[in-house]
């Protein structure tokens, strides 16, 4: 009957990573839709990221000016330090992830698909804690820790600075909802990932790329890739024309001799 070709199987549901991706419908994790969900889910982590960086390092370096215009040790407390850590941290792993997802069919071996979980949860807890300490009511690098121009008159008389008014006092609003946002977005991606394909040989059948093994015609069903048979067990078969085969051969086929 010719030589043997590459037919897809059933997803083995042990191979699959993400905390919840087992329990999404066969059809929807194997649609184009479903993996451009994942990937556009990724560049929004990334330019969520990079927003809240550049946001607040516009902060950063204004409360540096200003604090340190009236003080002679120089320096940043350590919330606003950590945000800025974390920050900076998420876009490198974001830039890495995304090119990743974008790279590699169906997210890389199955250890580094466990590993951008472990990562994804720990910057879940991350943009948690980004957003308790720049929340409005309260937070230690939130948008009411602001300084007056009674605090910030005057000049350094050891670094010469000269302090203004604090005019990006409301710029920690973006980072706080910005790391709601993120927050949600890593869990999503921790939740959900790309399913990879399997394949098999087929003495019969060609090869199937389809979620269901459908697109040469054939339908996972049996061992040989038949599936609701007759006596010869082909069905709608799509390139070689086989239809409906019974005890005589082949009907319709590309050949014309009998069984």
């Amino acid at each position: 009957m010719g030589h043997p070709h590459t037919a897809a199987t059933p997803d083995d549901k042990r191979d699959q990573t993400g905390l919840l991706t087992r329990f999404v419908p066969n059809r929807l994790k194997h649609s184009f839709l479903y993996r451009w969900f994942l990937r556009l889910v990724r560049v929004l982590q990334l330019g969520s990221a990079a927003a809240s960086l550049a946001i607040f390092s516009s902060r950063v370096y204004k409360v540096y000016r200003l604090v340190n215009s009236i003080k002679t040790r120089r320096g940043i407390n350590n919330a606003t330090g950590a945000v800025e850590g974390i920050l900076a941290a998420a876009v490198l792993y974001t830039i890495l992830a995304t090119l990743m997802s974008l790279s590699l069919k169906g997210g890389g071996a199955r250890w580094l698909r466990w590993l951008w979980v472990l990562l994804d949860l720990a910057f879940v807890g991350a943009f948690i804690a980004v957003a308790v300490l720049t929340r409005p009511n309260g937070g230690h690098a939130g948008p009411r820790h602001c300084y007056g121009s009674r605090d910030v008159t005057g000049e350094n008389n050891i670094t010469g600075d000269i302090a203004s008014g604090d005019d990006t006092c409301d710029l920690p609003w973006g980072t706080f909802a910005l790391a709601i946002a993120s927050t949600i977005l890593h869990a999503i991606t921790a939740a959900f990932h790309e399913v990879r394909h399997h394949y098999r040989n087929n003495k019969y059948g060609h090869v199937n790329e389809g979620p269901m093994g459908q697109s040469q015609g054939y339908t996972t069903g049996e061992r040989n890739g038949y599936t609701n048979g007759g006596t010869t067990g082909y069905t709608n078969g799509g390139t070689t024309g086989y239809t409906n085969g019974g005890t005589t051969g082949y009907t319709n086929g590309t050949h014309g001799t009998a069984v």
